[in-house]
């Protein structure tokens, strides 16, 4: 019988010819990467497909001059040139400001309804399936019924002339001022419900503890409201407060198309329902993409404040 010799590997060598800084993937790390990117990869398809190459083509267009349809010739900056002299343009932006403006009534209207069904008012299963229901109905429809609520004859103006109130009956959607008004408060009202139900879930999470000590101590409801309430529910208002930031500007095309057309003259007139008239109306391709880049770039800047502001609200220590 022949004993071996051979000497018995040393450990230290295979450390030593192993290369430093060199992650090695296990063959489950492989495979929940995998998975991973499987799962990741139709969500990026569809966010390449419908956004990006979109978005890639109305710049290209909006650097185009074309007249319907047709063939079309490179235009450089001129249709970017031309919004700066065009007064609808200006208009329409103008108005977008004044829609932003409106933000606070947004954010602030469900949080105070959120709050009073949350707190059992009377009647608060009703109230809560009640809010949502606007939601529930296509925008279109919301802009065929309340054109025909808030016409000079119709239902609002007989009910406040039937009270004594006449000089509030007004042409709502006539007026040069009343017209956007009337336009913010439609849309005010159908999409509202969203925001009643975002609060209640963040609400539904709170301690009900505290919200009872705070009412047995005696504080009022505002108090509770913005004392207790807002700072616990920080979060959520800056999630809601993105959301309408975002949202606002282009939720209304339906709304603006049923109710008002953009009028009286440019009253109503926002960068939405302008790319629209301009591109599919004016059939001119070029100018009517340059508009939408424009909004595109408002929305964006507008939403990268608030996005800021959401995550220092959300990352601050309480």
């Amino acid at each position: 019988m022949t004993i071996s010799t051979a000497p018995a590997p040393d450990p230290k060598v295979g450390k030593a010819t192993a290369k430093p800084g060199r992650r090695r993937f296990r063959p489950g790390q492989a495979r929940d990467w995998w998975l991973g990117a499987a799962m990741v990869l139709p969500a990026v398809a569809l966010a390449v497909t419908f956004k990006l190459v979109p978005l890639g083509r109305g710049v290209s267009t909006s650097l185009e001059s074309s007249s319907g349809f047709g063939e079309s010739s490179f235009a450089g900056l001129d249709n970017y040139t031309r919004m700066l002299d065009d007064p609808t343009v200006l208009s329409s932006f103008r108005n977008a400001l004044l829609v932003v403006a409106t933000l606070p009534v947004w954010i602030v209207l469900p949080l105070v309804l959120a709050v009073l069904i949350h707190q059992r008012t009377p009647g608060w299963k009703l109230f809560r399936a009640v809010y949502f229901i606007p939601y529930t109905i296509a925008p279109i429809l919301v802009g065929i019924m309340f054109r025909q609520i808030l016409a000079p004859e119709g239902p609002l103006n007989t009910m406040l002339t039937s009270v004594g109130l006449e000089p509030l009956a007004l042409e709502w959607l006539n007026g040069r001022y009343s017209a956007l008004f009337s336009l913010v408060a439609v849309a005010l009202w159908s999409f509202f419900g969203l925001g009643v139900m975002t609060y209640l879930a963040g609400l539904a999470a709170l301690p009900d503890e505290v919200l009872e000590a705070a009412y047995i101590d005696g504080a009022g409801f505002w108090r509770r409201l913005f004392s207790i309430v807002v700072p616990m529910l920080r979060a959520t208002v800056a999630y809601w407060s993105v959301l309408c930031a975002s949202g606002v500007l282009i939720w209304l095309f339906p709304l603006i198309y049923a109710l008002t057309q953009g009028g009286p003259g440019d009253a109503t007139m926002l960068p939405e329902f302008l790319v629209f008239q301009t591109t599919f109306q004016f059939l001119d391709r070029g100018y009517g993409s340059a508009i939408g880049i424009a909004l595109f770039v408002f929305v964006a800047v507008l939403s990268i404040f608030s996005v800021r502001h959401m995550f220092k609200e959300g990352t601050r220590k309480r």
